[in-house]
C-alpha cells in the first residue's frame, strides 16, 4: 500500500494566456485606484484655493483722510463712546443678482449714467429698496438693504452709502465697540499679516493706525473737521457719516496718517507691492477729481489679487471708480 502523506501536491499550472490576463487585471485595477487618488487630491486642491482666494472682497475706505498740512488729530486719536447701533445685515462678496418677483420695474439714470431697475430703482444706495442696474462699463451691480455692489464688490464712496445701521458681521474679532483696528473682514486680515510679514522681511515696520469706525464715530469725526476747517475743505479729506469705507471693516490706515507716508520707506514699498496681498491705494494722487477725496498713500482697500493687479496697472494706479465706470459725487 502506497502512502501519499509524504507525496508533495500536484500544483496546477496556469496557462501563459490567463497570467497574462490577471497581469492585465492588476495593471488596470492599479491605474484605477491612483486615477481615484488624483482626483481627490486635485478637488482638495481646488476648493482650498477657491476658500483662500474668495472675492469681497470685494469689500472699505475714504473716511478720514487727513492732512499733514492741516494739523488734524489722526483718526486713531478719535474715539466715540455713543452706543453700536445693533444689525444682522450679512456682508455678500459673490455678485447674487437681486430680483423681487411680480415687482414693477422702473428704470433710473443714476448721478453717473448707470442704468437701475427694481421695484423702485433710486440713484446710488441713497434708498433701501432692492434694485439692479449696469454701469457704464457694463458691469452688473445691485443694491441689496441699502448697500451697494458691483460685480461682487461692496462700493462705498460719495454716490453710494452704507445704512446708518449696517455693522459688518465677516469680521476676525466681533464689532463690540465704535472703533476697532482688529474687527476686520476676516480675509482682509489674513492678506495684511503677510503683507506686514512681507515688509519686515524687508526691514520695514508697518501697523494698522485706523480700521473699522462705525457710523456715528464718523458722524461725530466729520463734525469736528467741518467745524475746524469748514464743510468744502472737509469733504476734500473726510467721508460724511454713512459714506465712509472705514464702516464696511474692508479698509484701514496704515502708520501715519498724514502726507509723510508716502515719502517713507515704508510708503514707498506698500505703493509698489501691496496689489500682490489684495489691497489697492483707494484714493491714488491725481485722482482726486475722480475719487472725491485727496492722495492718501496710507489707505489701503481690499479687493482680492485679482482685481488689485488690474488696479494696480503696472505702478500707474487706476480708481474703482474708473474700472467700473461710476462717479463719486455727493448729491448736495
Amino acid at each position: 500500500m502506497s502512502n501519499n502523506r509524504n507525496t508533495p501536491p500536484t500544483r496546477r499550472r496556469v496557462s501563459r494566456k490567463k497570467r497574462q490576463q490577471m497581469i492585465r487585471r492588476r495593471r488596470i485595477i492599479l491605474t484605477a485606484v491612483m486615477l481615484i487618488m488624483m482626483i481627490l487630491v486635485a478637488i482638495g486642491v481646488v476648493a482650498g484655493v477657491k476658500t483662500i482666494s474668495g472675492r469681497n472682497n470685494k469689500q472699505t475706505e475714504p473716511d478720514v483722510t487727513v492732512s499733514s498740512s492741516s494739523n488734524i488729530p489722526v483718526d486713531g486719536d478719535i474715539n466715540s463712546s455713543t452706543a453700536a447701533n445693533d444689525s444682522t445685515l450679512q456682508q455678500t462678496r459673490q455678485y447674487t443678482q437681486q430680483q423681487t418677483a411680480g415687482s414693477t420695474e422702473q428704470s433710473v439714470a443714476g448721478q453717473d449714467g448707470t442704468k437701475q431697475t427694481g421695484s423702485a430703482g433710486n440713484a446710488g444706495s441713497a434708498g433701501n429698496a432692492d434694485s439692479t442696474f449696469t454701469t457704464s462699463k457694463g458691469f452688473k451691480g445691485y443694491v441689496k438693504d441699502g448697500v451697494t455692489y458691483i460685480d461682487g464688490y461692496m462700493i462705498v464712496n460719495k454716490t453710494y452709502s452704507l445704512p446708518s445701521n449696517y455693522i459688518p458681521q465677516d469680521t476676525e474679532v466681533p464689532v463690540t465697540s465704535e472703533w476697532s483696528t482688529k474687527s476686520l473682514n476676516r480675509e482682509l486680515m489674513e492678506a495684511y499679516r503677510q503683507l506686514q510679514s512681507a515688509a519686515s522681511s524687508n526691514g520695514l515696520n508697518i501697523y494698522i493706525s485706523s480700521g473699522y469706525r462705525s457710523y456715528n464715530t464718523q458722524k461725530n469725526l466729520y463734525n469736528n473737521y467741518v467745524a475746524k476747517d469748514g464743510k468744502a475743505q472737509a469733504d476734500t479729506y473726510s467721508a460724511r457719516a454713512g459714506y465712509s469705507e472705514h464702516q464696511t471693516g474692508l479698509c484701514f490706515d496704515l502708520n501715519t496718517i498724514d502726507d509723510s507716508f508716502q515719502y517713507t520707506d515704508e510708503g514707498i514699498w506698500v505703493n509698489q507691492n501691496a496689489y500682490k496681498y489684495g489691497f489697492i491705494i483707494r484714493y491714488p494722487k491725481g485722482k482726486e477729481s475722480i475719487t472725491g477725496y485727496q492722495y492718501e498713500s496710507w489707505h489701503l482697500r481690499y479687493v482680492g489679487r485679482e482685481l488689485a493687479e488690474k488696479l494696480y496697472n503696472n505702478g500707474n494706479w487706476i480708481t474703482m471708480e474708473e474700472y467700473f465706470g461710476i462717479d463719486s459725487k455727493y448729491a448736495d
